[in-house]
């Protein structure tokens, strides 16, 4: 199983498209984790085909960010839980929105700061996939993370823009996680 991971489009749905059609053509992402401001824009990736899909849209999850409209709406989980392959996945848009049950997840996956970033704490993989906001915001470079699932391992990179090259990854035993 493999997830693609984008947060804080903020708008900028050329490189939202590009991040989405990379993680679903280039690494077989089968999921993809749209983690909030804009969370309208995560509206166009249920909407639109990939370059390498025969229908329409992506399987999408979504949160809502600090600043999206949505996030004020009750009726919209500003975090979700699920389970893939036996691992149990926890997101939302900022760590202040997840928690104790959530933060207890084998995987985590958080955005806000456009700072990518993917740490190992205690039992679970922390991941940011930093920002699709423009090429370079606040410093940073855009980003989007993929994850990997095996019946072995849990295994998160961190891949650049401009080249979908890696920027750093860590592979987890799966027995060390959850």
């Amino acid at each position: 199983m493999v997830l693609g991971v984008m947060s804080d489009t903020h708008g900028n749905l050329r490189l939202m498209h590009e991040a989405g059609d990379a993680m679903v053509s280039r690494f077989h992402a089968e999921t993809l984790f749209h983690l909030g401001d804009d969370y309208r824009d995560a509206e166009e990736l249920l909407s639109a085909a990939g370059i390498d899909r025969d229908t329409a849209g992506y399987a999408v999850r979504r949160v809502p960010g600090l600043w999206c409209p949505e996030y004020q709406d009750s009726r919209i989980p500003k975090r979700l839980i699920e389970a893939f392959d036996g691992v149990v996945v926890a997101c939302a848009h900022g760590d202040k929105d997840l928690r104790h049950t959530e933060r207890a997840a084998a995987v985590i996956l958080t955005g806000h700061t456009h700072a990518a970033q993917i740490v190992l704490l205690g039992r679970s993989l922390y991941v940011n996939p930093g920002h699709l906001k423009s090429l370079v915001c606040r410093n940073q470079r855009a980003s989007y993370a993929v994850v990997e699932i095996t019946a072995q391992y849990v295994r998160a990179a961190i891949h650049e823009m401009a080249s979908h090259e890696v920027r750093s990854e860590i592979s987890v035993p799966r027995d060390r996680l959850g």
